[in-house]
């Protein structure tokens, strides 16, 4: 068994008590297992948890607790396709346990009902979202307005109420919707016109979409004066997002953690980030493509998403 990253070491593994309905990580956040389609667990638990197991996400704790030891004065941090802000979340854990700084957290998310849930697992863990970002919006290379993807023709990918099995939505700029789709859930007969209290569309392909606006890294970053970590997690965006902005990474951020997702231009995006982050002086610090097993300083690890992770020396 390979050895950890020595910046787990800094940070203590949660020992204690995990409440009924809610799941746990090392650092001791409490969630909820609906956020991610999991059973619930109706009695509490005692746990001594171990470090992260070694997987795709390893990478992503190692960035973000890197970040928390980097930080001096004060910690900030996007979390960009935030989902329910589970790793914002975590990057508050981390700072409390490690240090006394201020902390200022930014989460944006297009999905209306995971945005809903950043807000509940903030209030989960005692953090509050009054005191924080939250954008319910997706992130591109253009502000506006988008189409965002919820659901396949045959309805096997789209996330459903308090169960959701799938958080792939992903952004379609530039292609409108086609029809209102009047779902019906054939067993119970109920229509089912709407998504988090936005109206569905369905496309001539099956595939079914909800308008979010669209917000420009560039914006986000206007107000900020120093960010020491974007995890960004943005569906095949990642190239569109980063390009326009990259005047404003260059002299404001720190570190950046990418995903990168399967898709027929996944290799161009993965090369065009090497080539504008590379060209702009940021130093990988790991760079391995999705669906596949490969070789890490901890053994071979499945990927399915991609991870890229780049320091910034300038900052």
């Amino acid at each position: 068994m390979a050895e950890h990253h020595p910046v787990f070491l800094k940070f203590s593994r949660f020992k204690g008590e995990v409440p009924a309905g809610y799941e746990h990580d090392f650092l001791g956040s409490k969630i909820r297992p609906w956020f991610w389609g999991g059973p619930p667990r109706d009695t509490p638990l005692e746990v001594d948890t171990p470090y992260p197991p070694f997987d795709e996400e390893y990478f992503e704790w190692i960035d973000l607790l890197e970040s928390v030891v980097a930080a001096r004065d004060s910690y900030a941090m996007f979390e960009l396709g935030a989902g329910y802000g589970r790793w914002a979340l975590r990057a508050a854990q981390a700072v409390r346990q490690y240090s006394s700084i201020p902390i200022h957290l930014t989460a944006v998310e297009p999905d209306p009902v995971h945005f809903d849930w950043i807000r509940m697992h903030f209030e989960d863990n005692g953090v509050d979202p009054s005191q924080h970002c939250l954008l319910h919006a997706a992130v591109g290379g253009a502000s506006g307005n988008a189409a965002l993807v919820i659901g396949s023709h045959n309805d096997s990918h789209t996330p459903q109420g308090r169960m959701p099995q799938w958080y792939g939505q992903w952004l379609v700029e530039g292609s409108p919707w086609i029809m209102p789709a009047r779902t019906k859930a054939r067993t119970k007969g109920v229509d089912e016109p709407s998504y988090g209290g936005q109206q569905v569309h369905r496309h001539r392909d099956g595939r079914k979409s909800i308008s979010v606006p669209v917000v420009t890294l560039k914006s986000i970053l206007e107000n900020s004066r120093r960010v020491d970590l974007i995890d960004l997690d943005v569906q095949a965006q990642e190239l569109n997002a980063i390009l326009p902005a990259i005047g404003e990474l260059n002299a404001k951020v720190k570190r950046l953690h990418i995903g990168t997702h399967a898709g027929k231009h996944t290799a161009e995006i993965e090369d065009g980030l090497r080539t504008l982050l590379g060209r702009n002086g940021w130093q990988c610090l790991a760079d391995y493509p999705g669906r596949g097993t490969r070789e890490t300083p901890w053994g071979p690890i499945d990927f399915d998403d991609g991870v890229q992770s780049w320091v910034n020396p300038r900052v």
